[in-house]
């Protein structure tokens, strides 16, 4: 036993930073996952709806919207709304972006009824809320993390070098006669907001200078592509929403081929979602598929520089094809969509 203890207080001294760091290492596991997670785990008990993830938020808002659509009762409406706490106008928001169809018809029909009757602030006329402990120590958290991330690397890599596990590649070539890495050479889409003030500029939807521009680009690969931009006036009062995203792919496997997106635009003082389809040459030649999709908007065949318009009871939107490519393989040509880029701008039909 004394022969085996002075061995391990021999390789201790002689490894005096790796048994440091073994010893950090040991107990850090210790203390998260046998003190943390065995013998005292938290409890989250009596938790209520303002402690949910995100997500749980979103299909709480959802649930909420769907019973008032079937049971219209503004004040239990607010009242579960309200459950959220001060972020509700934030959570609405994030789960108009994040729904689809059905649920965010409803959803924006609920936001709006809550703001037309007073019951929700929008989030742009929110008083930023305290910032919480977390964030109050988020960088030197994040400064002690990064210092002990660096001193288990520098140790490891002491311990490698010193035992010779580590050592240089003789005939290693230096960084300039490493090849280059290969970039795919496509040309950036000018993507410019058009200027409406400019001499000569195209005249306007409502004959004034928009009071929201957006551009939003889709690349091949974006799978969850979903853009959505809240449309505000000069004194920052919530007018709608206008936004675009994936409606229609074509084919299999991974990523997914789009041939089709929605562009929509939501205005507060109106009920109603207008809804545009933008369809690839192949799919707007497909009367069957363009029959379908008529169902969630009017079906438009996506041409570059042609402008679609969108019109509310007091907003009107246009979506400028700025950019666009067709990607190619075993697929139909011109099918689906390699890039798209549309720029969104936002006009008042009065003054806001």
């Amino acid at each position: 036993m004394n022969n085996m203890t002075q061995r391990v207080t021999e390789v201790v001294k002689q490894r005096a930073v790796l048994a440091a760091v073994l010893a950090l290492l040991l107990g850090f596991f210790l203390g998260w996952f046998v003190m943390g997670w065995w013998l005292w785990p938290v409890q989250f008990v009596n938790a209520d709806v303002s402690q949910l993830r995100p997500d749980l938020k979103q299909d709480y808002v959802r649930l909420v919207a769907s019973s008032y659509a079937l049971s219209p009762n503004i004040d239990k409406a607010a009242a579960r709304i309200a459950a959220l706490g001060s972020d509700a106008p934030q959570v609405i928001s994030d789960t108009v972006a994040n729904s689809t169809g059905d649920d965010q018809l409803h959803v924006l029909q609920l936001r709006q009824v809550l703001l037309i009757s007073g019951h929700l602030v929008p989030p742009t006329n929110q008083k930023p809320a305290s910032p919480s402990l977390l964030d109050q120590f988020r960088f030197p958290l994040l400064a002690c993390s990064l210092l002990i991330v660096l001193a288990l690397a520098a140790g490891g890599a002491w311990y490698l070098w010193s035992s010779g596990i580590l050592t240089r590649p003789a005939g290693a070539r230096p960084a300039s006669a490493r090849p280059a890495a290969v970039t795919a050479g496509r040309s950036s889409p000018d993507s410019t907001k058009t200027n409406y003030a400019a001499p000569g500029a195209t005249a306007t939807p409502t004959g004034a200078p928009p009071v929201a521009q957006f551009m939003t680009t889709y690349v091949l690969g974006d799978d969850l592509y979903d853009d959505s931009f809240s449309i505000d006036a000069p004194d920052g009062s919530f007018l709608g929403e206008c936004g675009m995203g994936i409606s229609e792919t074509i084919g299999v496997g991974d990523p997914k081929k789009v041939m089709a997106f929605e562009v929509w635009l939501f205005d507060k003082n109106d009920i109603r979602t207008v809804t545009k389809v933008l369809m690839s040459q192949h799919a707007f030649a497909d009367e069957a598929l363009k029959s379908r999709l008529a169902a969630k908007g009017e079906p438009v065949l996506v041409t570059p520089g042609d402008v679609v318009s969108m019109e509310t009871a007091s907003l009107v939107v246009t979506a400028r094809v700025v950019d666009m490519a067709y990607g190619g393989g075993a697929l139909p040509p011109n099918s689906f969509f390699e890039r798209l880029t549309i720029e969104l701008a936002a006009f008042t039909k009065h003054a806001a």
